[in-house]
């Protein structure tokens, strides 16, 4: 028979051509979801249940599975309980490394923060035998010997925290992370020179009577997510996903970010509930940022 071509093709009959578009059903495909050839939404797995959510996967997420642009985000709604009760789960499957690095981080911390106090013992042997040319050089050093062990502190600081943030990113995805995971230097650039200007912008906002830096603590809170959960993502780029995030997700965002809080405050109150707390965080972000941009979730069950 005749196609609506004009082509002829052996075999053909009437039937194959009822459809339009060449849908065997008949049935138009208005508002079908864009994705692959075979009509399967962006992220979502073939034969995976719809129930646990789109882009949600039973197993570890494949390395050749991309995460989506900014431009191929969907900005979909998330629920703040499905959520927290994924991230839960998330970190009960990778606690050990998360605990571990957590405690290498804090004594870090400290012995950084013995090593600015020391020089501090000099200076006052150095004041006590009454000498002011001892005492003058005892002050240089100490200062000297401050500021490395500040710069050091605020170096493992952004180390430990902009890691978290990527390895939050594997966790949603079912890949494995380690201790020494959360201690690379490789692949900051970006993420650290977000979370520079976030930290300024928020800074100087609560200096303007602390409205514009609670603002800045909520539009850009997801930010730093952004620059590892995009694929691709530049400075512009992981701003503009923050703002749509917030944008689209306002009352879930302001409710996750009191959540955050919240457990912030609670670990820090048991003191030891921050090897717990500190992590949920950053997972709470990464899995509410995951489900909004449509991207491939290993749903946990």
């Amino acid at each position: 028979m005749t196609s609506p071509y004009g082509s002829q093709y052996p075999g053909d009959n009437n039937e194959n051509w009822d459809s339009q578009f060449g849908n065997p059903s008949g049935a138009q495909n208005y508002g079908q979801p864009q994705g692959d050839p075979y009509g399967q939404p962006y992220g979502q797995p073939y034969g995976q249940d719809f129930n646990q959510g789109y882009g949600a996967f039973a197993s570890p997420i494949a390395a050749e599975t991309p995460q989506p642009s900014l431009e191929e985000a969907q900005w979909r709604p998330f629920d703040l309980g499905t959520v927290f009760g994924q991230a839960w789960k998330g970190f009960a499957a990778t606690w050990t490394s998360w605990v571990v690095s957590t405690l290498i981080y804090y004594a870090l911390a400290f012995v950084l923060m013995l090593i600015c106090m020391i020089p501090m013992f000099g200076v006052v042997a150095a004041a006590s035998v009454e000498s002011d040319t001892l005492t003058g050089l005892s002050l240089g050093a100490s200062g000297f010997v401050m500021i490395l062990a500040a710069i050091a502190s605020i170096a493992v600081s952004f180390v430990w925290a902009l890691n978290c943030y990527r390895n939050a990113a594997k966790v949603v995805r079912g890949e494995q992370i380690s201790v020494g995971s959360f201690f690379k230097f490789s692949g900051l650039g970006t993420s650290f020179v977000v979370y520079l200007l976030i930290t300024i912008m928020i800074v100087i906002g609560m200096f303007l009577f602390i409205v514009p830096g609670i603002i800045a603590m909520v539009v850009f809170a997801f930010a730093l997510p952004a620059v590892f959960q995009l694929r691709n993502a530049g400075i512009g780029e992981a701003f503009s996903a923050s703002w749509k995030m917030v944008s689209k997700n306002l009352g879930q965002v302001i409710l996750l970010i009191l959540v955050a809080i919240a457990l912030n405050a609670l670990g820090s109150a048991i003191i030891i509930g921050v090897l717990v707390s500190s992590p949920l965080m950053y997972l709470l972000y990464a899995y509410a940022f995951q489900t909004a941009i449509g991207g491939p979730v290993m749903h946990r069950s």
